[in-house]
């Protein structure tokens, strides 16, 4: 019931504004939740001050009592009236009862009290530079006042007291001290607030501004990713079909025409067969490295030493030309994303054989550790090494540092590996020795068994 009334108390009062400042708005509804409770409750001092004027026939008291009310009700309740008269219809309604009781009644207590409330319904519901009109006006009430009291203008009225000038002015100094400093100094605090209401408000409306640009740019990205997406896929699978076909007839070629080419056109043919089965490659890597691109599914246990075998049996045949041996140290199990796993590692092995020394045959060690809030993968290698100045290149599309000694690649693998561990919210990194290995350590984070 209540707040069906408080609703239309500001349905009535609030209709026809719309103040865009902030603390003008504040300064608004607080003033029209007051009218919604001054309604109600003013009729505690009223009725009984409208009964005891009635019976002591003080009919001035009687008549102001009765026009308050009525103003009240109006500002509360009567539609298209604009807010800044409702305020001052309240305002003029507190001084006229401070007067009141006053100037008829002698009574200096409550009626300085009405007239400092006014003082403070102003500071909190008028703008800053209108706050001190109270001030002026409480100043002017007094100084009139005195000048009655002086010139002995209002010593016939029945209802005063023998006044005292000095007594007046000691009292009412009060009241303009207060007023003074209500009038001056609270304004200041409200200028703050008022300043730094309008900082927030800006700073959100940039804020608002900064997330509609982030999201049509992650609408373009996002766009930008499928259009990248369906190329590979046509690059995939529409110009593979061309590449073996070119490899497949420069081989028949060489066949056919076995023994009546010379060396050189031999060594042509050698060059493009394996030129076409290199542009293959690239083509299969950039599809897989464009399918990396979003986690889809949720993590499941995998186990690091079986992937590892599973990729040993892969590279068997270059594992037997190269005698090399693997290696493993405290691999368990653990929650992630095999598909990704594999890939990661298939990337490192393969890079891990490529750059192997040829004077001696490699050595690859694979090591886990659980630490607080991630796993920590090494991969140990006794390859060729890489200079310092290249540990940040080599993760980068199509970078490839090539030796004497080692294959041709995509320059592809080592940023696969940098895109898996990034997508999966790890990091990875090299050191190295030229001549000596190198260890590649990237790290995972852990998934908590669901």
């Amino acid at each position: 019931m209540w707040n069906r009334y408080l609703l239309f108390i500001k349905n009535i009062c609030l209709a026809t504004e719309q103040n865009a400042d902030p603390l003008d708005h504040w300064r608004d509804r607080l003033f029209v939740s007051g009218i919604a409770f001054l309604l109600p409750f003013c009729l505690i001092g009223l009725i009984p001050g409208l009964i005891m004027s009635y019976i002591n026939q003080f009919i001035p008291l009687f008549i102001f009592d009765s026009i308050a009310f009525i103003v009240s009700v109006i500002v509360a309740l009567v539609p298209r009236i604009p807010l800044v008269i409702r305020k001052w219809a309240i305002f003029m309604v507190f001084y006229g009862i401070g007067v009141v009781l006053i100037f008829f009644i002698g009574n200096y207590g409550p009626g300085l009290m009405y007239l400092l409330a006014v003082s403070i319904l102003m500071i909190l519901f008028l703008p800053n530079n209108q706050a001190y009109i109270s001030f002026y006006f409480n100043l002017a009430t007094c100084i009139i006042f005195s000048l009655l009291i002086h010139f002995k203008l209002i010593s016939n009225l029945p209802k005063l007291p023998n006044l005292d000038l000095v007594h007046w002015i000691t009292v009412s100094s009060n009241l303009i001290f207060l007023s003074a400093m209500f009038s001056f100094l609270i304004p200041k605090l409200f200028s703050r607030l008022e300043n730094s209401l309008r900082e927030q408000v800006t700073l959100q409306e940039q804020l608002k501004k900064g997330n509609v640009k982030l999201e049509q740019s992650l609408e373009e990205v996002e766009s930008k990713n499928k259009e990248l997406e369906h190329f590979t896929y046509v690059i995939s699978h529409d110009l593979q079909e061309p590449l073996r076909m070119i490899s497949g007839f420069l081989e028949l070629l060489k066949i056919k025409y076995y023994g009546k080419l010379d060396d050189k056109a031999n060594t042509y043919i050698s060059y493009a067969v394996d030129g076409a089965n290199r542009m293959r490659l690239l083509i299969l890597d950039l599809s897989e490295y464009s399918r990396i691109n979003k986690i889809t599914d949720d993590p499941v246990l995998l186990n690091p030493k079986k992937i590892l075998d599973e990729l040993q049996i892969t590279f068997q045949n270059e594992i037997l030309i190269k005698e090399a041996e693997f290696t493993s140290e405290n691999l368990k199990p653990f929650y992630g994303y095999p598909s990704f796993f594999s890939v990661l590692l298939q990337n490192l092995i393969a890079n891990a054989l490529k750059y192997s020394d040829p004077n001696r045959p490699p050595r690859i060690h694979f090591s886990m550790t659980e630490r607080e809030k991630d796993y920590l993968f090494q991969l140990t290698d006794n390859g060729v090494g890489i200079e310092d100045e290249y540990f940040e290149k080599i993760f980068i599309l199509f970078q490839r540092l090539h030796h004497k000694n080692a294959g041709r690649g995509t320059g592809m693998g080592l940023a696969i590996v940098k895109k898996i561990t990034d997508m999966l919210g790890g990091e990875i990194w090299v050191s190295s020795e030229v001549g000596k290995g190198s260890v590649f350590t990237f790290t995972l984070p852990i998934y908590l068994e669901e």
